[in-house]
């Protein structure tokens, strides 16, 4: 992985964005970059939201596959690919959502585990807030190898997993 490549993360909501801060700050397990909050799989990219990339971006989508309409997210994989200033796309589908994959890859019983949450519906809130985030993952056991490893078994089998891009061994 060449360090003078630019990257732009494009992420669901604002717990997917701690969570990518964190594992690219904090605990250096992913390659760093910007990170914006943009649904692909609900949203269309347009050339005015891509002006600011720099050329030689490579985009990352990171998205949730808890839905089977995968046809903007098709859109928006076939526009980036058209823009000059975008080098490479990149997919990391998410079994089934943030939280699926948070389960997967720390040793955790229940996500609430992870923030301490009284319930699940306070989870994203918290994370939100959580100050420690790198510490409590490293408390859970958090491992970047049990992340993003799967592969959509619904219309989004056919996006592939680029996981592997943007992880640092």
């Amino acid at each position: 992985m060449a360090k003078n490549k630019n990257y732009q993360y494009y992420v669901e909501g604002e717990d997917e964005k701690c969570i990518i801060n964190t594992l690219k700050a904090e605990l250096g397990c992913i390659v760093p970059g910007k990170v914006e909050k943009f649904n692909v799989v609900q949203n269309e990219f347009t050339v005015g939201r891509l002006r600011t990339l720099k050329m030689g971006t490579v985009v990352v989508l990171v998205f949730d596959t808890d839905t089977d309409n995968s046809i903007i997210l098709q859109k928006n994989i076939t526009f980036l690919k058209k823009q000059s200033a975008v080098k490479e796309v990149v997919c990391i589908p998410q079994i089934y959502s943030l939280e699926d994959e948070l389960l997967r890859s720390c040793q955790i019983k229940k996500i609430e585990e992870l923030t301490k949450s009284k319930s699940k519906k306070d989870f994203k809130g918290d994370l939100i807030k959580c100050c420690n985030l790198a510490e409590r993952l490293k408390k859970c056991n958090f491992s970047i190898d049990k992340m993003w490893c799967g592969i959509p078994q619904n219309s989004f089998s056919e996006i592939p997993n680029d996981a592997s891009k943007i992880k640092l061994k």
